[in-house]
């Protein structure tokens, strides 16, 4: 069921993942439950620390399987997204939360088209919790952010290099307008905080900033089902020739299926794709850093167009999976997918695609 937009991003509230994710026998709710009003009490901030600290092991370990998107706004579609490949952590004497990551990723706009880059970052998050009967409120904001860098490695639009552009570039130059744009999204999608909601179920959303206890993100749809594991749930901005990967999504049990949720606007329609994680990584690496999208490498398990809605409905696919990872591909290239965009000069078709991406039994 469709939902209304609202600020929901899995973006940097992937470093706290596991604070709520990990751990069903030893959760929040199994501390706490009996005494929501102790915990929260402004004076028990160190319990309440202590109580955070079973999960932060684990913080590197959800990163690394999950992705950033990219956007300028919060509330703008995604145009990018950053794939995380080295993470460390440590605790601060003082019970804060320092985070070092490294990636690669892609993001678009109207100047450069994509461009591809390396990016890294330091963090440290202040760490709160708080509790809503048995729902479980806890907060990363960040406190300091001690370094970032970015690193240009492919700009797709050959007209940017040009003298007369260059100078009119902030930065003055090609390069530095876009280390300086991708160093704002990084500063964007880290600056803002976020918090991490652990219901008494186990499942977990995510949103940036602050949610007081008793809100709730609200993401392109509703959740197919409570006992499914949600991979994303989002709106991206696919531009012509371009794509969107997501991934590595993980499947535990043979007897479970990859669920697709997606509505299409302001294109025809885009192909969606499924793979086996082992497909997708050169793959990958050839779209960051090449300006042609680079053609499928293998067969699909999941080979599928999914046509713009003209009723507000939207189209759901169940792809059963063995044990493994997978990624989904949406593609709005000519080399990829079984149809492309269409080809009139000046005009970009740009695919809204509200997407959602879960993990539950195979119907």
């Amino acid at each position: 069921m469709l939902s209304r937009p609202h600020r929901y991003s899995v973006s940097a509230a992937v470093f706290a993942a596991s604070a709520l994710l990990g751990g069903s026998s030893c959760s929040p709710q199994g501390f706490v439950g009996i005494a929501p009003g102790v915990v929260n009490a402004s004076a028990n901030r160190s319990l309440r620390q202590d109580i955070l600290a079973f999960g932060t092991g684990n913080i590197c370990k959800e990163l690394l399987t999950r992705t950033v998107p990219m956007k300028l706004n919060p509330d703008d579609p995604a145009t990018g997204r950053l794939f995380p490949s080295r993470c460390t952590t440590r605790e601060l004497p003082n019970g804060d939360l320092y985070v070092e990551f490294t990636g690669t990723g892609y993001a678009w706009s109207n100047l450069t088209k994509r461009v591809g880059f390396n990016a890294s970052a330091a963090i440290t998050y202040e760490l709160d919790f708080r509790l809503d009967g048995s729902t479980a409120y806890v907060y990363f904001r960040p406190a300091t952010a001690t370094s970032k860098a970015f690193q240009m490695l492919m700009v797709e639009q050959d007209a940017l290099p040009s003298s007369a552009i260059a100078p009119l570039l902030p930065g003055g130059t090609p390069e530095a307008f876009v280390a300086m744009a991708g160093d704002g999204l990084l500063t964007h999608e880290l600056g803002e905080g976020f918090t991490v909601i652990r219901e008494s179920d186990g499942t977990a959303t995510f949103a940036i900033g602050t949610l007081e206890p008793g809100e709730a993100p609200i993401g392109a749809y509703e959740r197919t089902s409570g006992a499914n594991t949600v991979y994303t749930n989002e709106r991206v901005e696919i531009h012509q020739n371009q794509r969107e990967y997501f991934g590595p999504i993980t499947v535990e049990d043979d007897d479970q299926a990859i669920l697709l949720t997606m509505l299409v606007e302001g294109a025809p329609q885009v192909d969606v794709q499924v793979y086996p994680r082992a497909s997708v990584e050169t793959w990958l690496a050839q779209y960051i850093s090449q300006k042609a999208a680079p053609p499928a490498p293998a067969v699909p398990m999941l080979d599928d167009t999914i046509v713009a809605s003209v009723d507000g409905k939207a189209t759901r696919r169940a792809v059963r999976a063995p044990r493994g990872q997978y990624f989904v591909v949406i593609d709005h290239t000519v080399n990829a997918g079984r149809t492309a965009p269409p080809a009139t000069p000046g005009d970009d078709r740009a695919a809204l695609v509200l997407v959602g991406i879960e993990v539950g039994d195979a119907p």
